[in-house]
């Protein structure tokens, strides 16, 4: 009877080996993102025996270089805010910050959360970044229990900034006209100088290019003294 187990058990590790090398199994939203990245994301299909070296990377004209640097770090967390406290929160005085506006549900804001990881370790020291969390616009609670599914989901993902989260007095029609919103929806990411406007805008998931300009905008407005506010 041992010997039949052992016997079974090296057949469905062969079997589970068989499957792992030939990537059968779809990764949840891979397959979006590889169509929407391309060769960022493929694996090769019949690897050869003898492969060729990996070129160069290429710099962009500016020659930005995502190089980890020892930015500031939030303590990870939630808290409720309502419209005033955001705006207070991105208006003046706040410095240079990259904010994310995202949602636990939004598949598109989990897949890009290992990127915004590699933007918040190449900004430069002493940029805030942070998020904005729309949960409560598809509620599936109470604030307080979403603030602590918040805090705990970005911390499963080891985000190391801290969210708001619009609360339930927040309308989203109110929350939209407020900001000027003209895409209504999650993902987005704000880069916003020391005065409060918001310089750069995306509107989507980030990729690859867009590492390279959230990093490089936030240099430049350090650079020229926009980090701090004018009031």
């Amino acid at each position: 009877m041992g010997r039949f187990r052992r016997l079974l058990k090296r057949g469905l590790f062969g079997v589970e080996k068989w499957v792992s090398a030939n990537d059968l199994f779809e990764k949840p939203g891979e397959r979006a993102r590889t169509a929407a990245l391309g060769p960022r994301t493929r694996r090769a299909e019949t690897p050869s025996a003898h492969p060729a070296p990996a070129p160069a990377p290429t710099q962009t004209p500016a020659q930005v270089v995502l190089t980890p640097t020892p930015a500031v770090v939030a303590p990870v967390g939630c808290e409720v805010v309502d419209l005033d406290e955001l705006a207070a929160r991105l208006g003046a005085g706040g410095g240079v910050r990259v904010v994310n506006h995202w949602a636990t549900w939004c598949i598109p804001c989990v897949e890009e959360l290992p990127d915004l990881k590699e933007v918040h370790s190449a900004l430069p020291a002493g940029i805030e970044m942070w998020g904005v969390s729309w949960d409560l616009f598809d509620p599936r609670g109470d604030e307080d229990d979403i603030c602590e599914h918040v805090s705990n989901f970005a911390a499963g993902h080891g985000l190391p900034w801290a969210s708001v989260l619009l609360g339930e007095s927040v309308e989203a029609a109110d929350f939209f006209e407020r900001f000027g919103l003209s895409t209504q929806t999650v993902p987005q990411t704000w880069v916003l100088s020391g005065s409060g406007e918001v310089v750069l805008r995306i509107e989507r998931a980030i990729g690859p290019s867009d590492l390279i300009s959230i990093v490089s905008v936030a240099r430049a407005l350090v650079s020229s003294g926009a980090g701090e506010s004018h009031v």
